[in-house]
């Protein structure tokens, strides 16, 4: 007598059956994700929709390798790669549920939201069955109220295989192109090698009118995929100062407008002086030259010497110098006095005209430089005017020279104050010109 066959029995038997003939696929290969730095560059994109097909045929062998592996493995990579703190708004949509993940045809698994790697990452943990329909069209619809409001470029990056389209997302695909301009690209994936999935998926690239279709195969790698978000999320090098040389290696930012700079966006300063050659008034330094914020050499004495050349620091502004920067001396050398006729006074009074404070620091910068040298400052008129009013004006004028050199330094024991009104006449007092030889100041060594 036959037995027959439990339910429970019969189950379990079909389930073996179905088990010994399913199809044991490889692992995705391990995957190293290579740095991208997006600080230096422009963010071209500031929001990013994943939409991953999980249809049945998704669950379809590519190579030794599961579809739905290699297409979660994508987003995975890629959400890897991505810089953590690249300053975007990221989301991901699936569609073609298994019945038992989702009766829906197509859902926001992850929000849009800032981009977080954990957050994504656990979303995509949740995908692990293949199955439904592939309502492709339906979920790029979806991406319209994703991406709404969020302001700034969009990229919607979509990873399917495009088998069994029940309709043609091109129209879809279009009706989100109205909507966001400009602003919105679209990155295919295609997963597998189906002419016509291809041919989609560039057709979809193409009604962006920016962006590009690529294959899973040519993201395997963590240098291929680096280059996939580089030229997805990073645009050009970040400027800011216009220089040519983008921010994230410009050691001088805020460079003005039309300044050549170098390789490292510093304005050019050819003679190395410290001073960028736009500011230098003064190029071709001599290397090793103090120079000041015009870059020009350092003069502190101001006496037409460069400090680094001036052997005599300190001059007496107005004192005549040497190549060496030391005063030539009004007071030559070996003579017993020297004459000078255009210190001048006020009219009638004994104040210095600021019109002879050169030639008088000139004399004390000579004194200066011969510290022996004792002088009698002899203060001359012509005969004009009565004797006694020139004696006294003349002593007065000498006492003042003698005052304005012990201002400058010169020790009153080397100075003697003597007025000799007229009584020393050098010239013809007849004579215009013989007067005003006789109105001068003399200096008379004392040995």
């Amino acid at each position: 007598m036959k037995h027959p066959v439990s339910k429970l029995v019969l189950v379990l038997m079909i389930a073996t059956l179905m088990s010994a003939c399913a199809t044991s696929y490889q692992p995705v290969p391990a995957f190293t994700p290579v740095a991208v730095d997006a600080g230096g560059y422009a963010l071209k994109t500031q929001n990013v929709l994943v939409i991953l097909d999980t249809s049945s045929s998704m669950g379809d062998g590519y190579g030794q390798w599961q579809k739905l592996d290699i297409a979660t493995a994508v987003v995975r990579n890629m959400t890897e790669t991505i810089p953590a703190d690249v300053g975007i708004k990221s989301g991901l949509r699936t569609f073609g549920h298994d019945s038992q993940f989702s009766r829906k045809p197509t859902m926001l698994i992850d929000d849009m939201g800032e981009f977080d790697k954990t957050e994504q990452l656990d979303a995509l943990s949740t995908i692990t069955t293949a199955g439904g329909t592939s309502p492709l069209e339906m979920a790029i619809d979806g991406a319209i109220d994703d991406l709404d409001g969020l302001g700034g470029n969009s990229a919607v990056i979509i990873v399917t295989d495009a088998n069994s389209m029940a309709a043609q997302p091109t129209a879809s695909a279009a009706a989100v192109k109205d909507k966001f301009g400009d602003s919105l690209c679209f990155y295919p994936i295609l997963v597998g090698d189906d002419a016509g999935g291809q041919k989609l998926m560039e057709e979809i690239a193409r009604i962006g009118g920016c962006g590009f279709a690529t294959n899973a195969d040519d993201l395997s790698s963590g240098q291929q995929m680096a280059d996939f978000v580089e030229k997805v999320f990073i645009g050009d090098m970040m400027d800011s100062d216009g220089d040519g040389v983008g921010d994230a290696m410009d050691k001088c930012p805020g460079t003005p407008a039309g300044v050549k700079v170098d390789t490292v966006g510093c304005p050019l300063d050819s003679d190395g002086d410290g001073v960028p050659d736009y500011l230098d008034r003064c190029p071709g330094t001599p290397a090793g030259m103090k120079v000041d914020a015009d870059g020009c050499a350092l003069d502190s004495d101001g006496d037409g010497v460069p400090d680094s050349l001036d052997k005599c620091p300190g001059t007496p502004a107005g004192v005549k110098v040497d190549a060496s920067g030391c005063p030539i001396s009004v007071l030559g050398a070996g003579a017993a006095s020297w004459t000078f006729n255009n210190i001048n006074f006020e009219t009638s009074k004994a104040d210095i005209q600021s019109s002879s404070y050169g030639i008088l620091n000139e004399i004390a910068a000579a004194l200066g430089a011969d510290p022996q040298l004792k002088v009698v400052v002899e203060g001359h008129s012509d005969s004009t005017g009565p004797r006694a009013y020139n004696m006294d004006l003349s002593q007065r004028r000498a006492q003042a020279v003698v005052d304005f050199l012990i201002g400058k330094g010169v020790s009153p024991s080397r100075l003697t104050a003597k007025g000799y009104g007229p009584d020393r006449p050098i010239a013809d007092n007849a004579t215009r010109l013989g007067r005003a030889k006789n109105r001068r100041v003399q200096f008379t060594r004392v040995d």
